[in-house]
């Protein structure tokens, strides 16, 4: 990315950086004596912690891919981290509380009680008709309202688990009536 890396002469740890596309165009990156410090050069270095592209390949030519990691602010070390996350402490419950909470769950999903249905299908592409009617649900939206078949009821006794042909009252009324 950068071309040429050149150091300015009587200003110690002073470094121009060329870009390799538009090389009159030069940054001026300065180390740091201090540790944990990244060069100056552009706003990027200064806010974030982090080297930017021209200060990264000063480091490089000076130091090596191995040692970028003293040019990085502290609190983006990874042993700030542990640092802060010392004494935390998470524990997990044992198993047999998993296996209750897992057993619960599978069966208020058998029993029904609990799902989630999905949302409503998208309209039908293209311009609507003039008399659509109700949009169709798909079968996870009808769930267990699903509407039925119709129900036929037993027209002597009035139950809906048989028809009259197989009514067992069909004897008594069929005595009653009068023989031709």
């Amino acid at each position: 990315m950068y071309s040429t890396v050149t150091a300015v002469p009587n200003r110690p740890n002073t470094w121009l950086v060329g870009r390799s596309q538009n090389t009159t165009v030069k940054c001026k990156v300065v180390m740091s004596e201090l540790p944990h410090t990244p060069p100056e050069c552009c706003a990027w270095s200064r806010v974030s912690g982090i080297p930017c592209y021209h200060g990264a390949a000063v480091i490089l030519l000076n130091h090596g891919h191995g040692n970028m990691w003293k040019f990085v602010e502290r609190r983006h070390l990874s042993a700030a981290w542990k640092d802060m996350y010392r004494d935390v402490e998470y524990k997990t419950p044992p198993q047999h509380v998993f296996d209750g909470i897992m057993l619960e769950a599978k069966k208020l999903v058998l029993s029904g009680d609990h799902l989630h249905m999905p949302k409503a299908l998208p309209p039908p592409r293209g311009r609507p008709v003039k008399n659509a009617g109700e949009r169709k649900q798909s079968w996870y939206e009808q769930g267990t309202a699903k509407p039925k078949k119709r129900i036929y009821l037993c027209t002597l006794c009035r139950s809906k688990d048989h028809t009259r042909e197989k009514c067992e009252l069909r004897q008594m009324f069929d005595e009653t009536e009068p023989v031709e």
